[in-house]
């Protein structure tokens, strides 16, 4: 479900979880992802994308951790998608430094994300925890998708001499890309937008 009414008080340990401990951690392996982004070279970028697999390896890990152990609370269903929010804009972030990508396009993700969080802020004041929803969970999927393929594509391209990768159009490929993921990204803002509107109204 998109939204859980069902509040549960969180004690402190539960606050401190492991599951919540995994997805805090996920947050900020964004900032070697910059470090090695910004870096260059074939060898970074292909660095970048294996601390890029531990952070989707940590985004499956947490969920499962905490529906096995029973420790499925509010404040997790908050910090897992902030975490997942930081940690990709740290990666869009780094694809700006280089020029990879516009600031335009980067613009629209961290108006998403601030206007995401603010939602969450406010339903969490009509007594209602919002969950991630299904066009949040894609809105993931379709930015992890776009962030491994123009790392590698540009990996690949800086990789050679070798004919097969100086003829990949790695600009245009992961342009378009990454044009996707942000129509998609505020696609998903707007329909967060939607989710608590209906949940205002229903409480008032």
């Amino acid at each position: 479900m998109a939204i859980d009414q069902t509040k549960t008080p969180s004690t402190g340990s539960d606050t401190l979880n492991w599951p919540n401990a995994l997805s805090l951690f996920r947050a900020f392996l964004g900032l070697p992802v910059i470090a090695l982004v910004t870096y260059g070279g074939a060898e970074a970028w292909v660095a970048a994308i294996l601390v890029m697999g531990l952070a989707e390896i940590t985004d499956a890990l947490d969920g499962i951790l905490a529906r096995r152990s029973g420790r499925v609370t509010d404040i997790g269903k908050v910090i897992d998608p902030m975490a997942d929010s930081l940690y990709r804009a740290l990666v869009f972030l780094s694809f700006l430094a280089v020029g990879w990508m516009s600031v335009w396009l980067v613009a629209v993700i961290f108006i998403r994300d601030i206007v995401v969080a603010y939602v969450r802020t406010l339903s969490q004041q009509l007594g209602v925890t919002m969950a991630a929803r299904t066009s949040g969970k894609f809105k993931a999927a379709i930015q992890a998708c776009a962030q491994f393929s123009t790392l590698a594509l540009y990996a690949a391209a800086d990789l050679g001499a070798a004919d097969w990768g100086a003829a990949i159009p790695a600009v245009e490929i992961s342009t378009a890309l990454l044009i996707a993921a942000t129509a998609f990204t505020a696609y998903s803002g707007v329909d967060y937008v939607r989710s608590f509107l209906t949940v205002a109204r229903n409480r008032s």
